[in-house]
């Protein structure tokens, strides 16, 4: 029996075996641009930025469409963005292609004796809108004896949570012992998290699951896996899909804060990739056009329901879909991150830089310019060295 059931806790955890994470790197240009809105439109709520092709107001005519209107209540202090009016979810950040939003975490809690005390499933929803939950994102559960998961039109994805008997055992890493991740395998819109308790009632005598009781009481594993049961430690179980750099498991002192889901969703945000439209560049070019502007380029979505954003030209800057487009960097006055030591010229997209008369060399290199040395100077000082030689005579 024992056996049988350590071998299922096994199958459990390979079966929901994580991926590595796809790391992406993010640029900022449209926050960074001079020309954040369209004409008479706000560029910020409170702290936030919001570039076209977002706009403030709900049908404000601000944004380049509808999926991109961003709701700015100013009654809250600080004023609070959302996607919509009646949203729990707030804007943290807006970048060249993410979105990142804050969390709702979902729990299950116990009563001492194992049964359910309460439980809040959070499943967002972003179906026929220009968002998709980014790969960058990871399951995340902390708890006691349980697995949760999270499905989509994906494979399930999950990832299964024990706690040994010693308390020093927890450590601060997310491996199973208290915390465990798992990868979200590839763009989605929308998931449903589900929660399932290990407990020794799930298996009949010979060893097969029972299911007919599947979600009370809370396990009682301590004679199969050495586990306790932990009630006085832990009495919930929280699962929540987030950023997975902005989240670092504390081991027992996050194990014994009451407060953990609210600390959760106030700083570990959902990363949303965002794209215009269904189409790709070559299909909207072909239509109507794409929307993006002068020096800029249009670049496809990897999402699977499609769409494109635009970016700036290497060596522009500014908002690719607000008129006139990118404008021209000026490499020559930012030597700290265009470095130049000689003379340096903007041209449109780069700049040159050369060494001042009389050098050669690599001039945005510190000290990559020397002094040149004429070859006919050179020559002649041989001649007189040669001619100033005294001569023997015998």
């Amino acid at each position: 029996m024992e056996t049988l059931v350590l071998t299922w806790v096994l199958l459990l955890m390979f079966s929901f075996a994580a991926s590595d994470t796809n790391s992406t790197s993010e640029t900022y240009t449209l926050i960074k641009a001079t020309n954040f809105a369209r004409p008479n439109c706000q560029s910020k709520c409170g702290d936030l930025v919001v570039p076209y092709p977002f706009g403030i107001g709900i049908n404000s005519g601000c944004s380049i469409g509808p999926g991109f209107d961003v709701y700015c209540n100013t009654s809250s202090d600080p004023p609070r963005a959302s996607l919509e009016s009646i949203s729990y979810a707030s804007i943290k950040q807006i970048s060249d292609s993410t979105l990142r939003i804050s969390n709702t975490v979902s729990t299950r809690c116990y009563f001492p004796d194992g049964n359910i005390q309460s439980a809040v499933n959070f499943s967002p929803y972003f179906n026929n809108t220009p968002y998709t939950i980014s790969e960058v994102n990871k399951l995340t559960v902390i708890g006691c004896n349980e697995y949760a998961w999270v499905t989509s039109k994906m494979k399930p994805t999950g990832c299964l949570v024990i706690c040994y008997e010693q308390e020093d055992d927890i450590g601060d890493d997310c491996s199973g012992n208290a915390c465990c991740q798992s990868s979200i395998p590839e763009p989605i819109n929308y998931y449903v998290t589900q929660f399932y308790a290990l407990q020794e009632s799930n298996f009949s005598n010979n060893g097969s699951r029972n299911i007919i009781n599947n979600i009370t009481p809370r396990p009682l594993l301590g004679e199969v896996l050495g586990m306790s049961n932990r009630e006085t430690l832990n009495p919930c179980t929280y699962a929540f899909v987030g950023d997975v750099e902005a989240f670092k498991f504390n081991g027992t002192t996050d194990l014994k804060d009451t407060s953990l889901d609210k600390k959760i969703e106030a700083n570990v945000p959902i990363v949303l990739d965002w794209a215009i439209g269904d189409l790709s560049c070559s299909e909207a070019e072909a239509i109507n056009g794409t929307a993006c502007q002068s020096n800029s380029m249009c670049v496809n979505s990897k999402r699977e329901t499609g769409g494109y954003r635009c970016k700036c030209n290497e060596g522009y800057e500014g908002n690719p879909y607000l008129s006139p487009g990118c404008q021209d960097i000026d490499e020559c006055k930012d030597k700290l991150q265009f470095p130049c030591h000689g003379t340096c010229v903007n041209i449109p997209g780069n700049y040159t830089c050369k060494c001042k008369q009389g050098y050669s060399g690599d001039a945005k290199i510190k000290d990559g310019c020397s002094r040149k040395i004429p070859i006919l100077q050179l020559t002649l000082g041989k001649i007189l060295s040669v001619s100033s030689t005294p001569v023997n005579t015998f």
